[in-house]
């Protein structure tokens, strides 16, 4: 069935009167699309100032953006530093499509990352994170021509991509620092079809797995140029490499019964297919600038594309005629008012941000954009370094025109950034 006709029947489950809980970033059809839909890659930090982070860094977090600053500061008065970073997403979107109105709910892991130092000069990284969430549910219900009787048919998305990465961040110069992360993709994405003749008990399903793989590199470069005693100016950028992800793709045939004890098969499955499945990658680029008081005030604006179209091999027949090339503007600010005071809240940091997204949706002629505000805390965990950082954000996301799906949305990211003197030895006086 076409995007436009699944897009225009929207689900029972997703827009009915009940309330529904997702693992994921809830629910939502555009996730239908391709790889589904693309997860940060900021920590809350990062995303309490609408995403920006590839010029600037500090101790008291891991920039999971750019690789260059992953082990930036991770020395301190001679001590090495390692920082552990575990975070987490929670989404709560209002739907809307014409008079139809829903709700949904969903949360997942944003990111476990560890960095620690090797030299004063090289640090290394190691993260585990999700990379994109499909999670969509859609039920239709079509009369059969010149008859009372009614078919429904059940769409079932769900999974998504997984990434792993190894870091390696060197300061080549005074204030000028080179990164390179290695990655390595893998995942699973599952697309049901159950139909039902209304009034029979019997239905079919058809089940399509894509599981897939691959590896990748990142890029990045930041410079630091000192311009008083106090100020500073950062300039940074990160390259992504386009690859390719390589497996199979799994179609399969089950019927099965409404019965007394549920839903139970017929007949053991049928294997339609087994084929060697492959899509691509699109290769990115970020920079950004940003004007730093060193723990007191910045100010930061980034720029980030993504090379959608130049993929030699998409997803599906649907991916190649709904995605377009993704750009994104981000702002944010930053503001501690006395890092050296023993007043908590003085040690807190402030921020706030704005981030306008094209996204890489084009659906119906229309390319489906993504605005959002952003403020947030990073407060200070006892004495050693640590913080509890907090993010909110609140934006729309697409369009009420030709029969789109409109979405208000609230996203939370709370993010425990640890810091440790793992490699200091105690001595005795």
């Amino acid at each position: 069935m076409s995007l436009k006709l699944r897009l225009a029947y929207l689900s029972i489950l997703l827009f009915g009167s009940h309330y529904t809980f997702a693992q994921g970033q809830g629910r939502s059809p555009y996730s239908a699309i391709g790889i589904g839909e693309l997860t940060e890659e900021t920590t809350a930090a990062q995303e309490m100032m609408g995403g920006t982070g590839v010029s600037f860094g500090n101790t008291f977090y891991i920039n999971t953006l750019n690789p260059a600053l992953m082990g930036k500061d991770r020395v301190v008065n001679g001590m090495k530093y390692v920082a552990l970073s575990v975070g987490g997403n929670g989404y709560f979107r209002n739907q809307e499509q014409g008079t139809l109105l829903g709700q949904d709910f969903g949360m997942n892991l944003s990111n476990l990352t560890m960095a620690f130092p090797v030299t004063r000069a090289w640090g290394i990284g190691v993260s585990f994170k999700p990379h994109s969430i499909v999670d969509y549910e859609n039920v239709v219900r079509r009369h059969f021509t010149g008859s009372s009787s009614i078919s429904s048919y059940h769409f079932s998305d769900y999974g998504g991509l997984s990434k792993v990465g190894l870091t390696n961040s060197v300061q080549i110069a005074r204030g000028l620092y080179l990164g390179v992360e290695g990655q390595y993709y893998f995942g699973n994405i599952v697309r049901d079809t159950t139909s039902l003749f209304i009034s029979s008990a019997t239905y079919s399903r058809f089940t399509g797995r894509s599981s897939m793989s691959g590896f990748a590199l990142k890029g990045g470069l930041a410079y630091a140029q000192k311009l008083s005693k106090r100020w500073k100016a950062n300039v940074g950028g990160t390259y992504q490499l386009g690859t390719d992800l390589s497996g199979e793709r799994l179609h399969i045939f089950q019927n099965l019964a409404n019965t007394s004890n549920g839903i139970t098969p017929l007949a053991t499955p049928d294997t339609l297919a087994v084929s060697d499945f492959a899509t691509s990658l699109p290769s990115s680029y970020r920079v950004g600038i940003s004007l730093e008081k060193t723990y007191q005030f910045l100010i930061a604006a980034e720029y980030a594309f993504t090379d959608w179209e130049g993929i030699s091999k998409p997803f599906d027949a649907r991916a190649a005629a709904n995605i377009r090339n993704s750009k994104q503007m981000s702002f944010g600010v930053e503001w501690i008012p006395d890092v050296n005071s023993t007043a908590y809240f003085n040690q807190v940091f402030y921020r706030a941000g704005f981030k306008s997204l094209q996204t890489p949706y084009y659906i119906n002629g229309i390319h489906i954009k993504d605005n959002s505000f952003s403020f947030g805390m990073s407060m200070p965990l006892g004495k050693g370094g640590s913080y509890f950082d907090w993010a909110l954000s609140v934006g729309t996301r697409g369009t009420l025109d030709k029969e789109l799906v409109k979405e208000n949305y609230i996203k939370m990211t709370v993010n425990f950034s640890l810091m440790r003197d793992w490699f200091h030895r105690p001595r005795i006086q």
